[in-house]
């Protein structure tokens, strides 16, 4: 982790960035020389305790006074001209608030499917996710709608939600809206931040600030069960902050529908699994009675 981290600080030396911030989330002990190289490039925010994502974020973001803040994973290698782009995309687009840019495979430089700009998620997005729909049939409808297949790779456009992986913003319109909401842990973080910026103004797709993904820089280093807890966390989270009362119903319904099986399938042969479900599920029976959805932290 922290040789990537390093390998993206190194490509980081547009002279249009005043202030560059590393958030150590990872406590690796093994990172040693790397974390004072990168300590040497950046100014580094060392964490007392494992933050979220969103939280980890805003401890960075609060440093600095720059009109524009780039959102950048430490899996991102950046091309050589994107950072100015999306400054510029910002700077002449009428009423622009966020732009982001274009993901490429590492080696192919071909834009990764996965990170196309996306509408927001809605609750047919979340259930079929949730209910292991887009996992058993990639190629449904709505997961194929929801993942961006028709937007062209040509001229800056307007979209719901570019890939915040590398997301630059303008820094009074992410304060107007109080930076990411640190009740989500990792997952949906994005979704949430953008769509409360989409109401205050355009959000924009850059494809020729391209970015090149590594990826697997934090959320495939986890275990199951703290995937289980994160994520659908994150899904009923954005439920509980943006859908109606019927379709925050439906969501904790799903998520009790998920979690019971394993619950009691998994009790005893893996017991942490069985704990990460059981939070689900607490999360689910919160959004049924109308109640504030339980913080899901990834550790038992």
């Amino acid at each position: 982790m922290a040789d990537m981290t390093l390998a993206c600080v190194e490509l980081l030396d547009d002279p249009l960035i005043a202030d560059l911030a590393v958030v150590d989330n990872a406590f690796d002990p093994a990172a040693g020389a790397r974390r004072e190289q990168i300590a040497a490039r950046a100014r580094v925010v060392a964490l007392d305790r494992q933050l979220g994502f969103a939280a980890a974020n805003n401890r960075g973001l609060a440093g600095g006074e720059a009109p524009y803040v780039l959102l950048l994973n430490s899996d991102i290698l950046v091309e050589p001209g994107a950072v100015r782009g999306l400054v510029d995309v910002l700077r002449e687009e009428p009423g622009a608030v966020a732009a982001g840019g274009r993901l490429v495979d590492p080696e192919t430089l071909e834009t990764q499917p996965g990170y196309r700009p996306r509408p927001f998620p809605t609750l047919a997005n979340l259930l079929v996710i949730m209910l292991g729909i887009e996992e058993a049939w990639p190629g449904n409808p709505i997961t194929r709608r929801y993942h961006g297949a028709s937007v062209a790779d040509v001229g800056v456009q307007e979209v719901g939600q570019p890939a915040a992986a590398a997301l630059m913003l303008t820094r009074a319109e992410l304060d107007a809206v109080g930076g990411l909401d640190e009740r989500f842990w990792f997952w949906f973080e994005d979704s949430d931040l953008l769509l409360r910026l989409s109401e205050r103004g355009r959000i924009l797709y850059a494809p020729d600030a391209v970015f090149r993904h590594l990826g697997g820089g934090t959320f495939g280093r986890w275990s199951k069960s703290e995937r289980i807890r994160s994520a659908h966390h994150g899904m009923l989270h954005y439920g509980d902050a943006h859908f109606g009362r019927l379709a925050r119903i439906a969501l904790g319904l799903a998520a009790l529908a998920v979690s019971a099986p394993r619950i009691a399938l998994f009790g005893r042969s893996r017991p942490e699994e069985a704990a990460a479900w059981r939070a689900v599920a607490a999360g689910g029976v919160a959004l049924v009675r109308g109640r504030p959805v339980p913080a899901i932290a990834p550790g038992p």
